[in-house]
């Protein structure tokens, strides 16, 4: 009978479990089935575009949600989707463009409002993201990732005690979560809250053995503290999860002048300037050690390129002043202490 034959819908609905267990030829074969007899079904359209997605082929599902779009401008979820391959791709304005879209159909979907407000962020509108993660709260409290996007706003608008507020609902929703405790670790350290900052880190760690930037960032906080080999401790254990940074080296080359290594930290600030050999601050650390050697014109010549890289670092003008005080160059140690004073608003 007539009524037997497959249509649109069943071919869809197949092809949607096919999707489901990640068989996505299977899938789009329904999808292209459902729409050989339907050519203007916006679903089956969809459809096909997570399986492109899903599959990697991010321009295919593009082209597929248009057409949904195109088949059917009241269905919500393609300007959705579309968006949220756009954000994927760095097309922030359009995948606004879509999720408001979305919005304006469906405006009591809370993933809708937090997908606008991640690429709002992703531009710095920071207060355009605070108000879509509100949204997105207010029509589902536990939304603990546009919680912990409110921390990332507000922390990034200088609102530090508000970012602090949103770290910890995030938590107490999601308390497993590594990169919330990473963040709060982060937050507490710009508070100098070091132990608060470590306890974070501590737990993250935990979590994710490997993840190397929190025990870098561990590194900072113990190093802060006072306990630079603690500090180096950490930094050997980002360095041994893959990081490879200039300044995991320039850091690791402080906590071992704090420890008075200064031959070791000149070495890690060599391994730090192989890496970028226009830092600024690394230039300082080698001046500071070769100071502290003795070795007064190897200071005075990295005080030198610390200036010419930055020259409002004000501590550079110190070191180089006390270097030629201590090589007899007092005309232009006296130079250099009063820059100093007249940037930093210290003393000799």
């Amino acid at each position: 009978m007539p009524g037997d034959l497959p249509t649109e819908f069943h071919y869809t609905a197949r092809g949607q479990l096919a999707l489901r267990a990640g068989q996505l030829n299977a899938a789009i074969d329904d999808f292209n089935s459902a729409l050989e007899l339907n050519d203007d079904f916006a679903p089956a359209y969809y459809y096909r575009g997570l399986a492109y997605r899903n599959g990697g082929n991010l321009n295919r599902a593009i082209a597929d949600y248009t057409r949904a779009i195109m088949a059917d401008p009241q269905y919500p979820v393609p300007y959705y989707a579309r968006g949220v391959v756009r954000r994927h791709l760095g097309f922030y304005e359009d995948a606004i463009s879509d999720y408001t879209a979305a919005i304006a159909l469906e405006p009591d979907d809370a993933d809708y409002y937090y997908a606008r407000g991640v690429a709002r962020i992703s531009l710095g509108r920071y207060q355009d993201a605070i108000a879509d993660f509100l949204a997105c709260i207010r029509i589902n409290p536990e939304h603990a990732n546009a919680q912990y996007n409110l921390g990332i706003a507000y922390r990034d608008t200088g609102a530090r005690d508000t970012a602090l507020a949103y770290y910890d609902r995030a938590i107490a929703l999601r308390p497993s979560e590594p990169d919330y405790r990473y963040a709060r670790g982060n937050l507490h350290s710009d508070l100098r809250d070091y132990d608060a900052a470590i306890a974070d880190y501590d737990a993250a760690i935990a979590l994710v053995p490997a993840f190397a930037n929190a025990l870098y960032n561990r590194g900072i906080a113990r190093r802060n503290r006072g306990e630079p080999a603690d500090a180096i401790a950490d930094f050997d254990t980002a360095q041994a999860c893959g990081m490879d940074t200039a300044t995991l080296y320039h850091n690791r080359g402080v906590a071992r002048a704090d420890l008075g290594e200064h031959e070791a930290a000149i070495a890690e600030y060599e391994a730090a300037l192989a890496r970028n050999d226009a830092l600024a601050g690394v230039w300082l650390s080698v001046g500071n050690s070769r100071a502290a050697l003795g070795d007064y014109p190897a200071a005075v010549a990295a005080f030198d390129r610390a200036v010419q890289l930055n020259a409002n670092l004000a501590d550079a003008y110190r070191g180089r002043g006390l270097a030629n005080r201590a090589l007899g160059n007092e005309a232009a140690a006296a130079s250099d202490l009063l820059e100093y004073a007249r940037r930093a608003g210290g003393s000799a």
